[in-house]
């Protein structure tokens, strides 16, 4: 093979490829929830959670466990609605709440390779308890209606 045969079968694969064959990393994708918590005792401050373990009901394994005053969980695009159980690991007793998230999904078609974005919103009500009880859950606050990037606090929840 000639070296311009060669050049020439380089080129011709480089220019084969079209612009919907690659999903590149800056392409918007499905937001994830961002959730704050906050002080039920003073609303204005941010409270830490350590040790929260989170866990989608119906799934079998635990979504993260996680220590911090702000997480990012995704909502399941399947359903009209997304179920989590937030337990603190670190108490004694350990406390848990169940959570269901109610939400619409609305897709828009990005290409080929990345396929499609879902933006959420939130319907009213926008959460129902699933336990009530002894948790550790004191009250959540809807930030945002649309869940559409994750640049934006969407909920707060306060314990």
């Amino acid at each position: 093979m000639t070296p311009r045969s060669l050049i020439f079968l380089i080129l011709l694969f480089l220019f084969s490829c079209e612009k919907d064959d690659i999903c590149l990393e800056g392409t918007p994708a499905t937001p994830r929830m961002i959730i704050l918590f906050k002080d039920h005792e003073n609303p204005q401050n941010k409270k830490e959670v350590t040790k929260l373990v989170i866990k989608g009901l119906g799934l079998s394994e635990n979504l993260t466990t996680y220590s911090g005053d702000s997480i990012a969980v995704p909502l399941r695009n399947n359903y009209e609605f997304t179920q989590y159980e937030f337990t603190l690991s670190t108490s004694s007793p350990t406390l848990s709440d169940s959570l269901q998230i109610n939400h619409r999904q609305f897709d828009t078609y990005i290409n080929r390779a990345c396929g499609y974005k879902s933006t959420f919103i939130f319907e009213n009500p926008f959460y129902y308890e699933l336990t009530k009880g002894q948790g550790w859950i004191k009250n959540i606050e809807k930030i945002r209606d649309t869940l559409s990037d994750e640049k934006s606090l969407h909920l707060a929840i306060y314990h």
